[in-house]
Order: C-alpha cells, then sequence, then structure tokens
C-alpha cells in the first residue's frame, strides 16, 4: 500500500488488485475493516475514510448500484452515493464473521482496484444559514492529522501542503457565498466541485458558509507540485 497524489484532490491509498470485475462482485469485507479501524475510535473526529472502485486502465470509477454485507445469516444494507462511494458499516462481528461485501456495477469493467480517499463529513447546516467557516477549518485539521497517521512517521513530511478544502455537492453547478457581517464573497462552483483556498477560509474565520445544494463529503485540496 502506498500513499499517492491525484491531482488537486485528496490522497489515494491504492490496494491491489481485488478481482475480475463482473455486473456483480463479491469482496472481502475484512480488507475495508481494516482500513475503517484507522479512525474507527473517533480520534480524527469527522474525518474518516471513503472508498471507491476504480478501473485501473480508464482510471474512472467503476460505478456502483447498489451494495449489502452478507454472512451466513444475516443481510447488513451498505450505502452507494450518487457519484459512487461505498459506505459502510463498521462491525467487529462482520469481521469475525468472514462477510463478504456484494456490490452490484453499473456497467461491466474488465478489473475494478479498492481506492481508499481521504474525506470528512459536512457539518450540520442551521436552516438558511449555512455552517460556520470553523466547522469547516476543525475538518481540514482533522483530515490533516489523517493524512499524517497514514502517511507514517517519516512520509508525512513529504506529503503536498494542502492548499484548502474541496466541497463535492450533488449539484453539478450553483453559487456558495462566504458571509461574515456586512461582508460577503460569492463563489460559484462547477461540476458538482467547491474548491476553498486558506486564505479564504482564514479571511472569513468568524464567518460562515452559505449554499443552496446537498453536500456529499468534504476532502483535502493538496497542492499540486
Amino acid at each position: 500500500m502506498k500513499l499517492v497524489r491525484h491531482g488537486m484532490a485528496a490522497s489515494l491509498l491504492i490496494v491491489p488488485a481485488l478481482c475480475v470485475a463482473a455486473p456483480s462482485l463479491d469482496l472481502q469485507y475484512s480488507t475495508f475493516y481494516s482500513q475503517m479501524k484507522t479512525f474507527a475510535k473517533g480520534e480524527f473526529g469527522d474525518a474518516r475514510l471513503g472508498f471507491y472502485l476504480t478501473d485501473p486502465q480508464s482510471g474512472q470509477r467503476c460505478g456502483l448500484a447498489s451494495a449489502r454485507v452478507s454472512t451466513l445469516d444475516r443481510d447488513v444494507a451498505a450505502e452507494v452515493t450518487i457519484d459512487s462511494e461505498l459506505r459502510l458499516p463498521y462491525d467487529d462481528d462482520l469481521n469475525l464473521d468472514k462477510a463478504t461485501v456484494v456490490v452490484t456495477l453499473t456497467e461491466p469493467h474488465a478489473t475494478c482496484d479498492m481506492s481508499v480517499q481521504v474525506m470528512a463529513d459536512a457539518p450540520p447546516a442551521s436552516d438558511s444559514q449555512g455552517f460556520r467557516v470553523s466547522e469547516v477549518v476543525t475538518r481540514q485539521q482533522e483530515m490533516q492529522s489523517l493524512l499524517d497517521k497514514l502517511a507514517g512517521m517519516v512520509g508525512k513530511y513529504f506529503l503536498p501542503e494542502m492548499a484548502g478544502v474541496r466541497v463535492t455537492l450533488v449539484q453539478p453547478s450553483g453559487t456558495a457565498y462566504l458571509i461574515d457581517g456586512a461582508r460577503q464573497q460569492p463563489l460559484p462552483w462547477q461540476d458538482g466541485q467547491l474548491l476553498l483556498r486558506n486564505e479564504q477560509l482564514a479571511d472569513f474565520a468568524a464567518g460562515r458558509l452559505q449554499l443552496a445544494g446537498e453536500i456529499l463529503r468534504l476532502t483535502p485540496w493538496l497542492h499540486k507540485g
């Protein structure tokens, strides 16, 4: 397993070869469980690891239609987001029972590898007031701590600088606003991606972020080069 940079998004950990892909895949739950143990105790706050399946030839995500975790005597529902993030329950019993993750693909792929991305859930919004910028900054710090943990004692000093936070939304485009008193800065987003630079987060540290859209996750925006 190695830490690699993926453009300006969060670093990815590529886990070697799972299996030949088909419309339905059976994957070992233990592989996901071992990754989830990293943050399961809550020491990284709202930061966590998100799972995807990626086609190694095209570099594109393998689209997921549904998923469940199965043992000999029970099935547990798993969540698949609109952009094919696989969200699994963290369960000691499922691991002890050698559970299988059954994933249905939206289309066949020659192979799919598992990729793991550092991310955080969005802060809870307070109606039309959005949420505090300070909560975004807290999650940014928690994601940095998780990245450092994954990189190890030596590797963390070679991580690319985090230039800000990437907000992934369901809506493909729109406009968000950083607001602090009478000050207001519009922030248009495209392709479901809103980028918040460190300078903007610092300038509106006492303010709030307001947007009309459903947030899927926050991820580190890593500096290129």
